[in-house]
């Protein structure tokens, strides 16, 4: 009984190694199959995937060299004397358009064109940068505040505090500056009243630069003494 138990496992382990050596032949029958089915699919997208990732590294490579370059012409642009600063930084915004720069170069130039006393030129840059959608709300609303400030003895005094109006609303970022132009267009138009109230807004807020609360403080008491 021992013999033939003992044959019996033996046998029978013998069919198991059998059984195992067909499965796992099937198994690679079945990968063959697979991979002759699927395998030029499975090269060709791990390419696309390599070129992919390649091309995405040279991108972002280009991309840094680029704005090295980029940066480097704004500040030489910036550091020419003031005369030659304006047309040069107006040429770099045209040049770069694309460039989160040239928002920075147009203020730049409508600035240095104020400092030589261009207002015409520093007040078309101005409207250039508010009329841009692609820029920022900042740098927009900005624009409208310079172009506005430029036309406060000059231009039509309603149409500018209208002009203003996005500008004053909660949040916007250069509220109480807009504010106090508002103010100051009222009072060139005669509106006491409204440069009554847009002084006392001024005055009581906490959040008013200080600068303002205090002129604004001061405008109001001669008004309130005239």
């Amino acid at each position: 009984m021992c013999w033939r138990s003992q044959s019996f496992m033996f046998l029978h382990m013998k069919d198991l190694d059998l059984f195992k050596e067909v499965q796992e032949d099937l198994e690679r029958q079945k990968l063959e199959a697979l991979w002759k089915k699927y395998g030029p699919w499975i090269l060709s997208t791990a390419l696309c995937i390599i070129l992919a990732t390649a091309a995405g590294s040279y991108y972002q490579n280009w991309k840094q060299t680029r704005e090295i370059s980029v940066t480097s012409s704004f500040l030489d642009a910036a550091k020419l004397p003031i005369k030659e600063r304006v047309d040069a930084l107006q040429k770099f915004a045209d040049a770069n358009a694309s460039m989160a720069l040239s928002d920075m170069a147009v203020l730049r130039a409508a600035g240095a064109a104020v400092d030589i006393d261009d207002k015409e030129t520093a007040i078309k840059l101005f409207d250039k940068i508010s009329a841009n959608k692609e820029s920022k709300t900042a740098f927009r609303q900005l624009g409208d505040l310079m172009s506005v400030q430029l036309q406060m003895d000059t231009g039509d005094a309603a149409t500018l505090s209208k002009r203003l109006e996005p500008l004053t609303v909660e949040n916007a970022p250069w509220r109480y500056s807009a504010m106090a132009a508002q103010g100051y267009l009222a009072l060139r138009s005669g509106d006491k009243a409204k440069a009554k109230s847009v002084f006392t807004d001024l005055s009581q807020d906490a959040r008013t630069p200080r600068d303002l609360s205090v002129r604004a403080s001061i405008i109001l008491r001669s008004l309130n003494d005239s």
